[in-house]
């Protein structure tokens, strides 16, 4: 449907009393923020129009939120039964690839992706590609109505708002005959907390929001509108004085996470080293609540979309934008750490097998980013993938969720776990996936042909697998785990 079209369907809608929210960017965010509009405080106080560009992958994006569903699978029933439920009622719930519904809205909520690109192995280099959004801003400003709100969710790099986006929302604006000097646009930043997984939706308007407004109006107007759909009483919102603020605000939250996990890996080299269990002690000091309760657990590596990058885009902003140095020596070290760890399952299947690997065969288990959801984007996996197939290895994977594999399309996924282990001398377990708990030990256990060598990266399955695995000549290696009994030799 284009702007014409729908105009009718926005008129009646305001006749009904309903404001207009138009949601620019479909994907992970833009589709959960869609339907929390329809399941948050305030429920059926908006008429909510989706924009996506004119690609066949923004066509396929419209066209499943125009159905009532998402455009991409979830674990969370609720983001489609929301959608589902809207997309009944035309006057609900719509989607285009139409830029100009942008003048029906009263407020505009961009959830589009900022990329950074970098060569592995290095944090120095980058490139942050502004340009799509700054594009979409100013497009936006040609459209607005004076009175419309703009809210940016999407992750920034430090001082984009105030030095690119909003600059270019104005000269869309000026573009228009709007005399933005007497009469600002409004703009602000609230970046999302959007966690995939079975509370997808939930995380949406049930998670604490940190956000600024360009100048003093703008604020207000973004906390009557957050405070329309969140209940402040239990999830407080932080406001802050600037939009360079909040930005920094989230790079440094994801940026801190990633360290966190980071700072663990060096202490599971040195469990391994001294023959105890890092997964035993980690948890024993996690009962220190309110200091050390969310140290983290060792694993495989850090995979999705923000944390491995978002302490860059810090740096990025810093230097490119505002012509500062951002050493950042923590951060950027943590980055190098986690992209490194899967490396670390490559690095003990050559120490087993040596000049064996070449050749054989490998089971990977979970390709995607974590555990419970189906984005397969920077995955760990991936990373160990690519390292084992350089090195001659076959390798086939299985995962309980995702069924296609875009980054690496030529690695067979297995519908079942037992057709993955066929020929398989070495087994990963990548993530510690709930559908493996019950199941996975015993078949790994009774699988792996001695000599072989199971890879826990999570202690997920080895205290039930590695007895049995030992017993037969399979060798067992977790993540932080010194004190697994070494393999008879020989087998049974």
């Amino acid at each position: 449907m284009n702007s014409e079209e729908l105009q009718p369907l926005v008129e009646e809608a305001r006749r009904e009393g309903r404001e207009v929210a138009v949601i620019v960017g479909l994907g992970f965010v833009g589709t959960a923020v869609a339907a929390s509009l329809f399941t948050a405080r305030g429920a059926g106080r908006f008429f909510v129009i989706g924009v996506e560009r004119d690609t066949p992958d923004g066509r396929r994006k419209v066209e499943a939120l125009h159905a009532g569903r998402a455009p991409f699978a979830s674990q969370d029933r609720a983001v489609d039964d929301a959608l589902s439920a809207a997309a009944s009622d035309p006057r609900r719930l719509c989607a285009t690839t139409d830029p100009g519904v942008v003048r029906f809205a009263d407020v505009v909520l961009v959830c589009t992706n900022v990329d950074l690109v970098r060569a592995s192995g290095q944090t120095e280099q980058l490139e942050v590609r502004l340009e799509g959004v700054r594009s979409a801003l100013e497009t936006i400003g040609e459209h607005l109505r004076p009175d419309a709100l703009v809210i940016v969710e999407s992750t920034l790099p430090v001082g984009a708002s105030d030095l690119v986006l909003y600059p270019a929302l104005c000269t869309g604006a000026a573009r228009s005959g709007r005399d933005v000097a007497s009469d600002p646009p409004l703009y602000a930043y609230c970046y999302e907390r959007v966690t995939p997984g079975p509370d997808y939706l939930a995380s949406v308007h049930r998670t604490p929001r940190s956000f600024a407004g360009i100048d003093a109006r703008s604020a207000a107007r973004a906390r009557g509108f957050l405070g329309g759909l969140i209940d402040f009483e239990r999830y407080p919102a932080w406001e802050h004085r600037s939009t360079r603020a909040a930005e920094l605000a989230k790079l440094l939250e994801n940026a801190y996470r990633a360290t966190n996990i980071a700072f663990v890996d060096e202490w599971a080299r040195v469990a391994e080293q001294v023959g105890v269990d890092l997964f035993d002690i980690v948890r024993s000091i996690r009962v220190r609540k309110g200091t050390h309760d969310n140290l983290m657990l060792p694993g495989l590596g850090v995979g999705g979309y923000c944390l491995t990058k978002d302490a860059l885009l810090a740096a990025w902003g810093v230097e490119s934008l505002l012509d500062g140095p951002a050493e950042l020596p923590f951060s950027r070290r943590a980055i190098l750490v986690n992209e490194a760890m899967p490396l670390r399952a490559v690095h003990a299947a050559e120490a087993h097998f040596g000049d064996r690997l070449r050749g054989s065969t490998a089971a990977l288990f979970g390709i995607t980013y974590r555990a419970g959801v189906e984005d397969t984007r920077s995955s760990p996996t991936e990373i160990l993938a690519r390292a084992l197939i350089a090195r001659g290895v076959r390798v086939r994977a299985h995962d309980p969720l995702a069924r296609v594999w875009p980054e690496l399309p030529d690695v067979p996924l297995t519908s079942t776990p037992d057709d993955a282990l066929d020929g398989a001398v070495l087994a990963v377990v990548c993530l510690p996936d709930a559908p493996y708990a019950a199941s996975l030990a015993p078949l790994l256990a009774r699988r792996l042909p001695s000599g072989g060598l199971l890879i826990d990266a999570w202690n997920a399955v080895a205290d039930v697998a590695a007895g049995p695995l030992g017993a037969r000549g399979v060798a067992t290696f977790v993540y932080g785990r010194g004190d697994l009994p070494k393999p008879r030799r020989g087998g049974a």
